[in-house]
């Protein structure tokens, strides 16, 4: 029998956890061996200056690169031990606060806050795999709401066709070590900002000025006389006064995306290796078989550029040469070349993102299914439908909201009632978004979705429960007239009041949603 995904995963954790340990030895000694080198060299130096002094030299420049390489490997084997590791625990339910749990959408959305989709211990926070911005935003918007039959279709395709792709998952997992948030400017927006350097004699006075502050320096040097220095380097000031906001404003930004922009690089070059098939694949792989990580290596390098700034040593002649105004225009000379293709490489990104969820949630839980789309009037089946969020404690249900539309679930308090009403809404967020559902069979028409079953007053907004439960009531009702058909999820309507208005209001809803051909 094959190992499910629990085992794989264990066995993957200690293999990259042994490799990571193994990989941390040789880095610490080959850390010694450099410094040993590099003693040796300045031993010689100051000692016996000679020709030898090239094999201690180009011994510590071996060391010096072997070192890196050993850092990069190490790291990305603790990035992979972290990726299973987290799998284990989402295995095991000790997932909550984990992962993102950012907030997403209005406090009005018609069911986000009643089906815990998003927030610390939600549908979001245990199912996201995204690490991009742009990913993570792109999955929630596919939880918002709910995608076009023919769209689900092409997700399903996708997602089981990366279903099985376990090695691809670590190795984007692997390659950025932490989750973005949602924060400051968005690569997205960086690209689209209009350009702010566009006279080329600007650029060209500071190159001269740059040349001049390097032969006013070799001046110093040479006769010990620092007056020509400190005159171009008044007059450098005073050019960067009168030019350089713009490009101070434009290296400000940039510096503020670059963690995105590497992942971008280092996760497109990783994709671009990767062969697909279905439709909805070969159209996000389409905006990479320009090879996109090439141009984003250029970037890469003004970036690292300009992060070597804060280099103490490396400072002064940054301010000498004036490289900062040169960096900046090589930014917004970029920016001309491939703004336009930039949100292309974004999105397709982003949807990659969210189509891996997808496949890693199937490929996590073999219990899961992928729904079959019914034509309109079809409502909704499900058999032995149980809550994704539930553990192997989680009680099934068979619903069949096909030949009645409508449900009344009655119980004793924490018989599951509740529960019972959020496993079916959370399922038909899965399903509408082209993901897998965790029930035996599926079957539903395209739906919307809206439910009551999270209500709270407002002392600072003066609503009371009542109100609050009135209001959203309305918002359901609202939803039931739009476009194409409703699932709507009540608990307890209106028990807020007295029983007798309570029936006679509840009443009201029901026959209202079911006039307007409403389920649920």
């Amino acid at each position: 029998m094959s190992p499910g995904p629990s085992e794989i995963y264990s066995q993957r954790h200690e293999q990259r956890s042994r490799l990571a340990s193994q990989l941390d030895l040789d880095h610490r000694r080959v850390a010694w061996y450099r410094l040993a080198a590099f003693f040796l060299l300045v031993g010689g130096l100051l000692a016996a200056p000679g020709l030898w002094l090239l094999l201690p030299g180009l011994a510590f420049l071996a060391l010096l690169r072997h070192h890196a390489a050993l850092s990069a490997r190490r790291e990305t084997a603790r990035r992979a031990a972290e990726f299973y590791h987290e799998g284990k625990l989402r295995l095991r339910g000790e997932w909550p606060g984990r992962g993102v749990t950012a907030a997403f959408v209005e406090a009005q959305h018609p069911y986000a806050r009643d089906l815990d989709m998003f927030g610390s211990g939600s549908l979001y926070d245990w199912l996201c795999r995204a690490r991009t911005r742009t990913g993570q935003q792109r999955l929630a918007d596919w939880l918002s709401r709910p995608a076009l039959p023919d769209q689900i279709a092409r997700r399903q395709l996708a997602a089981r066709e990366l279903q099985p792709r376990l090695d691809l998952r670590e190795d984007l997992a692997a390659l950025q070590s932490s989750r973005q948030h949602l924060k400051g400017i968005s690569p997205q927006d960086w690209a689209e900002k209009p350009l702010q350097l566009r006279s080329g004699g600007a650029r060209l006075v500071a190159a001269l000025l740059g040349l001049v502050g390097w032969l006013a320096l070799a001046y110093w040097v040479l006769r010990f006389d620092p007056l020509p220095l400190g005159v171009v380097l008044i007059v450098q000031q005073g050019f960067l006064r009168l030019a350089g906001r713009d490009a101070g404003e434009v290296l400000q930004r940039t510096e503020s995306i670059r963690g995105e922009c590497l992942t971008l690089a280092v996760y497109l070059r990783r994709l671009e290796q990767e062969k697909v098939d279905s439709e909805l694949l070969q159209e996000l792989w389409k905006p990479l078989n320009t090879r996109p990580s090439r141009a984003l290596a250029r970037l890469e390098a003004v970036m690292d550029t300009l992060e070597s700034r804060r280099n103490p040593l490396l400072a002064p002649f940054y301010v000498l040469s004036l490289a900062s105004f040169q960096l900046a225009y090589e930014v917004e000379n970029w920016r001309a070349r491939h703004a336009r293709e930039l949100p292309l490489w974004l999105d397709s990104l982003a949807q990659i993102e969210a189509v891996l969820t997808f496949a890693s949630l199937a490929w996590e839980n073999e219990d899961y299914g992928w729904p079959r789309l019914l034509p309109e009037g079809g409502g909704v089946r499900a058999v032995q439908l149980g809550h994704p969020l539930l553990g192997a404690e989680c009680v099934r249900n068979d619903v069949d909201l096909s030949e009645t539309r409508l449900w009344i679930v009655s119980g004793s308090n924490m018989s599951g009632k509740s529960s019972l009403l959020r496993a079916l809404g959370c399922n038909v967020v899965l399903a509408m978004a082209g993901g897998p559902t965790r029930a035996q069979e599926m079957a539903l028409e395209p739906l919307r979705i809206a439910a009551s079953i999270q209500v709270s007053d407002s002392l600072m907004a003066g609503i009371s429960r009542f109100y609050a439960e009135i209001l959203r009531l309305r918002q359901v009702l609202e939803e039931a007239g739009g476009p194409g058909r409703l699932l709507y999820l009540l608990d307890e309507i209106l028990g807020g009041t007295n029983s007798q208005d309570r029936l006679v209001g509840a009443q009201a809803v029901i026959r209202r949603l079911y006039e307007l051909e409403s389920l649920g």
